[in-house]
């Protein structure tokens, strides 16, 4: 016999817990039955006198004839994460359209019954810049979605404080204003799921006229920059993504950080976790085909260090945390760095 590659164990209040992760099922073991699974786990021990606990292990699938390991393509923990979060949408599925309409409304308002989560309000924050109005943009979308190129090395260059303000509100501002048919939620450039608008910028200000050094976080209520942090520098920045230097000299950046309290205010299953980086992508997306209009560059990445960028952005790694960083200035149009291409040559020669 063997153990089923499809369980882990983990502990929950001092209770060991084997989850079956495909299944989508927990099973609490009792102390003689970890012991046995223990014991068979490290010298294949005879269990087979222990009959009902060999009996309750095949009947839940822990122990299976067949060795039913996967081969993923996936790193091991992702190709776990993936089976977990997969078909937790389907309660419904067997549903009448009708049938399906009205239990999503009895799901509706038993989510109502639980009060919104409070967002961030500027009057948390002691210093508060206003931005100007944001000017309006025509665009021709094809030819704008044709110059967005991804870069790899800024030049130190500064940009204007109306730049900074058109790409934040057409990004990530309440652009269509108060809609009667949304009621209490507004709508931005991107979708969002519910429309509950968990992506928040919080901007590293690095060169832009008018505005000093630091993280701001956006409140796209009032069109304003709160100040979260005083000073960071292109090392920081550095130490926030683990190392890479392809964001040095950029004008500013932005890291987007989902609220997941307001997610989890509505959606309940783990599968809400895949929706948080679907949802940052369109909002970088986004942010780059405006950074084009305002004749800016980009460098996007989601290699990083989230421990550091919640220490510097001030965020809990609980109820926020960071998904995604851009960079936004003016730079070479060449696909390497200076630093890559030179090791490159050296190591070709």
């Amino acid at each position: 016999m063997n153990i089923s590659h499809n369980f882990f164990l983990y502990f929950k209040d001092n209770q060991p817990i084997l989850f079956n992760y495909k299944q989508k099922k927990e099973y609490s073991l009792r102390k003689e039955y970890l012991k046995a699974l223990v014991d068979y786990s490290n010298t294949e021990e005879d269990i087979t006198t222990k009959e009902n606990i060999v009996n309750d292990f095949i009947s839940t699938d822990i122990l299976t004839e067949k060795n039913n390991k996967d081969q993923p393509y996936l790193n091991y923990y992702a190709h776990m994460f993936h089976h977990i979060t997969k078909d937790t949408s389907n309660a419904m599925a067997e549903a009448t359209e009708e049938e399906w309409a009205g239990q999503y409304l009895e799901v509706c308002k038993k989510v109502k019954q639980v009060e919104f989560p409070k967002r961030g309000q500027i009057e948390d924050f002691e210093v508060v810049i206003t931005l100007p109005e944001a000017e309006e943009i025509n665009i021709d979308l094809i030819d704008t979605l044709k110059k967005r190129k991804t870069i790899r090395e800024f030049e130190e260059t500064a940009v204007n404080i109306q730049q900074l303000s058109n790409l934040l509100f057409y990004s990530f501002g309440y652009v269509h204003g108060v809609e009667k048919e949304y009621g209490p939620f507004r709508r931005r450039t991107s979708p969002s799921g519910g429309s509950l608008q968990i992506i928040e910028p919080y901007v590293a200000i690095f060169n832009v006229e008018g505005v000093e050094n630091g993280i701001y976080w956006y409140e796209p209520e009032t069109h304003s920059l709160c100040k979260v942090n005083d000073h960071f520098s292109y090392q920081d920045l550095r130490e926030c993504l683990a190392g890479q230097f392809f964001g040095n000299d950029c004008s500013f950046g932005i890291f987007l950080a989902a609220n997941l309290e307001i997610l989890a205010w509505k959606y309940k299953t783990p599968r809400n976790y895949k929706v948080v980086y679907l949802e940052a992508g369109h909002f970088s997306q986004t942010s780059q085909v405006i950074a084009v209009t305002q004749s800016l560059q980009t460098w996007i990445t989601g290699a990083f260090k989230e421990s550091a960028i919640e220490k510097f952005c001030k965020m809990d790694g609980i109820t926020k945390i960071p998904v995604f960083f851009t960079a936004y200035g003016k730079g070479k149009f060449s696909h390497m760095h200076t630093i890559m291409k030179k090791k490159l040559d050296e190591y070709r020669d």
